[in-house]
């Protein structure tokens, strides 16, 4: 499980769609795809809804999307509060 798997999930949810979702991570479409069914294998449970494109997240997904936030959140925390404590 990778920090930038979460990314590209709150990208997801943030953008509604696969390939804006990948624009806006740098990413191509497929990549970003294929870390999200990565994800979902690594977590043992479907965490999107797909039929022929996005239909959104299970419960569990939207779960999973929240737990993300809190730790990009809580990442981004910590990074800020070292680069304090460095100087």
């Amino acid at each position: 499980m990778f920090l930038r798997q979460f990314e590209y999930l709150i990208a997801l949810e943030q953008e509604g769609h696969f390939g804006r979702a990948a624009e806006r991570c740098h990413v191509s479409q497929p990549s970003l795809s294929s870390a999200l069914q990565q994800l979902e294998a690594e977590l043992d449970v479907p965490i999107i809804l797909r039929h022929q494109r996005y239909q959104g997240f299970t419960p569990e997904g939207e779960r999973v999307v929240s737990w993300a936030k809190r730790l990009l959140a809580d990442r981004k925390s910590m990074l800020e509060e070292l680069a304090i404590m460095r100087r």
